[in-house]
């Protein structure tokens, strides 16, 4: 009798533990999961959504789309419009019912790819990996090499 008792409690307990596996799947079978592509310029930056199964582009926005206020007509502040850029597009991988993406960032130096990741951080969408595509070329710790002009040995012939 007590065997018993025993088979029906590890019964019980299996049961329960496979019920929180059968949820945790289900939790991930709701994940829909995006890659963001950006690429920086000088002076633009652009963003691209892929989906992650099928591999085609669902969506892409640039820095140039946002309004952007400039009341007392002073320089355009590529960090602002990045962050309006990070929201707007942020908007839009939320409408279209993405919740993880990862972001690949080209090696550019500009501050609008900062304000776009801090653009992104606020809405729900959960970021889950922030990957550099390239490296910028370096000479260590010295200064880059200068260029020589060839020098004609021989007198031009007129």
């Amino acid at each position: 009798m007590l065997i018993k008792d025993r088979s029906l409690k590890l019964k019980s307990i299996n049961f329960s533990s496979m019920s929180k596996i059968l949820q945790h799947n289900k939790k991930e079978a709701n994940v829909k999961r995006g890659n963001v592509y950006i690429k920086s310029t000088n002076k633009n930056i652009f963003c691209i959504l892929l989906d992650a199964q099928d591999k085609k582009v669902k969506t892409s926005c640039s820095l140039r789309v946002p309004e952007y206020e400039n009341e007392f007509n002073e320089r355009e502040n590529v960090f602002k419009r990045g962050i309006l850029l990070g929201e707007l597009f942020g908007d839009k991988v939320e409408n279209l019912g993405y919740t993880e993406i990862v972001v690949y960032l080209d090696f550019n130096i500009n501050k609008a790819r900062k304000g776009v990741m801090v653009g992104l951080s606020k809405k729900k969408v959960k970021i889950s990996l922030i990957e550099l595509l390239k490296n910028y070329p370096h000479n260590g710790c010295r200064p880059s090499k200068t260029r020589r002009k060839k020098i004609r040995t021989k007198p031009k012939n007129s």
